[in-house]
């Protein structure tokens, strides 16, 4: 049987309106599984997995522009103590006049190990500076599980226990949890969930706060 060139036309049109029905079919599938599963834990799961791939490709940083904590710029809660890995208590109000680096993890936190890496290298660029201080503080509830993570991954930041628990300032219903306070003992940064702070402009950002300390 030949075709004719009017049937392959036709034939060609019918195809190109199955495909594009087909396609649109597909993308309002996933559109309306998207809406469902975006909200329950699995949608949490796929975004956080998602988020954890993306980490180290320099798409995800900290937003830290201008004023973008405004609303928050309060007081620093000093109070309390925390236990440092060899055991000894140490008073929040110890580091008074510094630039705080705090990071509220567990070791059983997924995207709290996912960030450390980026954690561990901007404080290896910036332990010698004597204007910054970091806290990681482990809320595990045994330490040495804290810290048998840290030795074990070769990460040398200092890490401290919140034995006492955590104050106003710091406590937190979600993880990983970063916080940034100025010399004058103002919150001016805070973000919850992982990021890459290994990047210029963060560090820029920690080490130029000293300029506005008295």
């Amino acid at each position: 049987m030949a075709i004719t060139l009017e049937n392959a036309e036709e034939s060609f049109t019918s195809t190109q309106m199955i495909n594009k029905k087909t396609i649109l079919f597909g993308l309002a599938f996933f559109g309306i599984l998207a809406i469902i599963v975006y909200p329950t834990k699995f949608g949490r799961k796929i975004r956080q997995k998602t988020k954890m791939e993306l980490l180290g490709t320099g798409l995800i940083q900290p937003k830290i522009e201008p004023n973008s904590l405004k609303a928050e710029e309060i007081g620093f809660n000093y109070e309390g103590s925390l236990l440092s890995i060899k055991g000894i208590p140490i008073k929040l109000e110890d580091f008074k006049g510094k630039t705080l680096f705090i990071n509220i993890w567990a070791s059983w936190c997924g995207p709290c190990r996912a960030e450390m890496p980026y954690i561990n290298s901007l404080y290896e660029k910036l332990q010698e500076n004597q204007n910054v201080e970091f806290l990681m503080i482990a809320i595990d509830e045994d330490f040495e599980k804290s810290k048998n993570y840290i030795s074990g991954k070769n990460f040398i930041f200092p890490v401290y226990h919140a034995f006492e628990g955590l104050n106003s300032s710091l406590d937190t219903k979600s993880i990983p949890m970063t916080v940034v306070v100025n010399a004058e003992g103002k919150v001016i940064f805070k973000d919850k969930g992982m990021n890459n702070f290994d990047t210029e402009d963060f560090r820029t950002f920690l080490l130029t706060q000293r300029k506005t300390s008295k």
